[in-house]
């Protein structure tokens, strides 16, 4: 079942002036690392120093609860750095957050999985594990990572696989993610192959962030990306005969985006009927990024000193604070900054398709074109189609009345 009518359902009270939690969290426990990747942002971006006052152990973990209160629904660890150098922690926040009942994903390199924490994820029902990997071999992966990053994530893989199958578990599920590269990118179909030779659950792949990347031979040149889209269209037929959940859809659109599509400065009409829908992003209504130093962010592609901070506050006082309300502002405007303009995230599958179900659930009322929806559904899916879409649609209203009951 897909979440975006049950995300949409809570964006849309914003519109009637009643503000709701986010429905995901990214905790960055650190932004401390134990490798140097050549694409990673702290290569040739300056770090700040608070960064690396991180938050202490207690304050993280309250900080799960009080998520678990304010109603997020998906919490995510990841990192600027790599989480599991801060182990015992984030392997303690997996099991707070599980006992709250949110959906739980761990961002990592897969370098540090010692087997006490392996056997904990699977107790615990964790969800998914999501692990770098940017080739399907040694010398493609190693060229982006670091020397023998490759070993180490098969071995890290095998070992999944050795102690989910000694509990007879499917979680937590392991999704590769790909950062497509000059060095990766004509190798898209054997990602597919090596991910069903060692039983990964999903491919995800994303395009390189190539702001102030210019000079380092990884994004791709012109040539590259004009070729770049049959080898995704060839990667896609492989990993669907195959049955392989993948985000290649969502990575063929991006790439196809011309220049004209970026986004704008171009400011949203206050009076438009539908504001939220026609902001250029919906992550600062959706959800949240609370970096090493508890500063808040609405996203994870930027960080502010200025931001408010969970240090001195609870998450709900710092998501309903000075420094979110005035950046949401900022965004219904079209004031955007620099990371804003650049970032991919607003041309992808998923935001285009929150985008398109806010627009029709705060746009038509609730039983407005009913007839007209039916002989659609009909003529486009049929009658089992049909049926079908109506069950799924009636599991989506039994979720979203339990989450209007549940909301805070």
């Amino acid at each position: 079942m897909t979440l975006v009518p049950l995300i949409s359902n809570r964006l849309v009270q914003w519109q009637h002036q009643r503000p709701q939690g986010p429905w995901r969290l990214l905790a960055l426990p650190t932004y401390r690392c134990n490798v140097k990747c050549g694409i990673c942002v702290r290569n040739w971006y300056p770090m700040p120093d608070f960064l690396f006052e991180e938050l202490p152990d207690e304050r993280w973990l309250r900080l799960v609860d009080e998520a678990g209160g304010l109603g997020v629904h998906s919490f995510v660890i990841g990192g600027g750095g790599e989480p599991m150098l801060r182990g015992k922690l984030v392997t303690e926040m997996c099991v707070k957050a599980k006992a709250w009942g949110m959906e739980g994903r761990l961002q990592t390199n897969g370098t540090r999985m010692p087997p006490e924490t392996i056997e904990a994820l699977i107790k615990v029902g964790w969800d998914c594990l999501s692990i770098s990997l940017d080739g399907p071999d040694a010398a493609v992966n190693d060229a982006v990572r670091f020397e023998g990053a490759f070993d180490k994530i098969v071995a890290t893989l095998q070992d999944l696989r050795n102690m989910k199958a000694k509990y007879k578990s499917s979680l937590p599920t392991v999704s590769i993610h790909m950062t497509v590269t000059a060095q990766n990118h004509t190798r898209l179909a054997d990602m597919v192959a090596f991910c069903l030779d060692t039983g990964v659950d999903m491919l995800a792949a994303s395009p390189l962030i190539e702001r102030g990347m210019e000079d380092t031979g990884y994004p791709l040149n012109r040539e590259e990306q004009a070729a770049l889209p049959s080898y995704i269209r060839g990667a896609i037929k492989k990993a669907d005969a195959a049955e392989l959940p993948h985000t290649l859809h969502n990575l063929l659109m991006l790439v196809e985006e011309t220049e004209s599509d970026t986004a704008t400065e171009k400011p949203v009409c206050p009076e438009a009927v539908n504001m939220l829908a026609g902001a250029h992003c919906l992550e600062p209504w959706s959800g949240v990024s609370i970096v090493s130093s508890g500063h808040i962010s609405p996203c994870c592609f930027f960080w502010d000193e200025q931001a408010e901070s969970v240090r001195d506050m609870t998450l709900a006082e710092a998501w309903n604070g000075r420094y979110m309300t005035a950046f949401r502002e900022r965004m219904l405007r079209g004031r955007l900054r620099g990371e804003c303009i650049h970032c991919p995230f607003p041309h992808s599958e998923d935001h285009v398709a929150l985008k398109e179900a806010l627009q029709k659930t705060s746009s038509s009322g609730r039983y407005t074109g009913v007839p007209r929806r039916i002989f659609s559904s009909l003529r486009n899916h049929g009658i089992r189609g049909s049926f079908k879409r109506f069950k799924e649609w009636r599991v989506i209203r039994r979720a979203a009345r339990e989450e209007h009951k549940h909301r805070p």
